[in-house]
């Protein structure tokens, strides 16, 4: 019997998946981000495994904001696609520019 590294049995305990099972997932997406698609190489940290928490279902590998930000915290995909087509909409009026304030000059203090 082999032992396993701290990252190996890290998934295995976690997530039940092998090494070579998230690497080939990885590969299966690139070597990137599945949803803001930026590569591995530019985090600092492992990319985090993504999973329906109600399920235990393993949807794909996150960096740490989507994880957090963007998937993390919205688990409806119905919201998701709400929040797309809201997004992706307008009204047409569009807010006019400021005009910069002119900035007055400072009196020295004597």
């Amino acid at each position: 019997m082999t032992k396993l590294s701290t990252r190996e049995h890290y998934l295995l305990k976690t997530y039940g998946i092998s090494l070579s099972q998230y690497e080939e997932l990885l590969k299966k997406q690139g070597d990137a981000c599945a949803v803001c698609l930026r590569g591995k190489e530019v985090f600092p940290k492992n990319l985090a495994v993504d999973h329906n928490h109600v399920s235990g279902e393993i949807r794909g590998l996150l960096c740490t904001y989507c994880n957090r930000y963007r998937v993390g915290r919205h688990r409806d995909p119905s919201l998701l696609r709400r929040i797309a087509d809201y997004i992706s909409q307008g009204t047409g009026w569009i807010v006019p520019s400021k005009k910069k304030k002119k900035r007055r000059k400072r009196r020295n203090k004597k």
